[in-house]
């Protein structure tokens, strides 16, 4: 599950905006440090600010709702049904197909954005980014990795920095923007793709990816009504 919809899982099922900025913070540490993980914190107290409580009661969310929704058909059928319009499509980008899980992810953030809006989604974002911000984000990754792995101070510098323009970078709208057609998320995945190592997609390839994709439109729209449901009853 992609980092938009745990927002919106987080925030419905707990009533905090943060919890909803927590829920979101794993898979925003991972692009900013690779090494920088969520975890179980064992024996964890309840946070004495209530801020703080609140990132780390939604990071604990994202845990609980990622291996439920891994497990559930939404997710398989979801990642299959991508998979094979990616081949269908014959082209020879290398491993293309294996982007059909993240491509299904993208796909119900881009059907949730729909649904709630663009500009409500943006500022909904904005607001509870510039609240994690002031303290409890940074005091969570100190939690989940830096007071329990010794790195150099410079490390820790470059995550923050990386953090304050991840935040920064969606709150600007173009990049959640893209999540709502097929075009968009073939874009978004390109850049992933690159960053791992993979050549470009020529225009005619991402055109042609873009199409296979937006024909997952219906099929996402009705999976994130599901998942919701689904993600109600998890427990």
């Amino acid at each position: 599950m992609n980092f938009l919809l745990h927002r919106s899982l987080a925030v419905r099922d707990l009533g905090h905006p943060l919890a909803g900025i927590g829920a979101m913070l794993p898979d925003l540490w991972r692009m900013a440090d690779r090494r920088v993980r969520a975890t179980r914190l064992p024996g964890r107290q309840r946070a004495e600010a209530p801020e703080l409580e609140a990132v780390l009661t939604g990071i604990e969310h994202h845990l609980d709702v990622d291996r439920w929704f891994h497990n559930s058909d939404a997710f398989a059928d979801g990642e299959r049904l991508a998979t094979e319009r990616i081949r269908e499509t014959g082209l020879a980008a290398p491993k293309l197909a294996l982007f059909g899980h993240i491509a299904w992810e993208l796909c119900l953030d881009g059907a949730l954005v729909r649904r709630d809006g663009l500009q409500a989604t943006l500022t909904a974002l904005s607001d509870g980014f510039a609240a994690a911000e002031r303290g409890p984000a940074r005091s969570a990754a100190d939690l989940h990795h830096f007071d329990r792995h010794g790195l150099p101070p410079a490390d820790r510098d470059a995550f923050d920095d990386g953090m304050r323009q991840l935040f920064a970078a969606i709150g600007r709208g173009p990049w959640i923007d893209g999540y709502q057609d097929g075009p968009g998320v073939a874009q978004r995945i390109d850049g992933v793709r690159r960053r791992l190592g993979f050549p470009r997609l020529t225009p005619d390839e991402q055109a042609r990816f873009g199409e296979a994709l937006e024909t997952l439109r219906e099929h996402a729209e009705a999976a994130l009504a599901a998942i919701e449901e689904g993600g109600r009853r998890r427990d």
